[in-house]
């Protein structure tokens, strides 16, 4: 779960549900920490929200 701030930041960051390996947890905060969203609006102005994300790892 991620806090969308109104500025399309990414804060407040956390792991619901562990992957198992603290490395891979590390790398989906870190990946999502440098994501920009574009906020939600209430009355036209930019509110933060909060989402789900989910990263699905896989080996090639």
């Amino acid at each position: 779960m991620f806090k969308i701030a109104a500025d399309g930041s990414v804060q407040g960051a956390s792991i619901q549900k562990s992957s198992g390996f603290r490395d891979l947890d590390k790398a989906a905060m870190a990946a999502l920490s440098k994501c920009r969203f574009k906020a939600a609006t209430e009355n036209g102005q930019p509110v933060e929200s909060s989402q789900p994300v989910q990263y699905v790892w896989t080996l090639d």
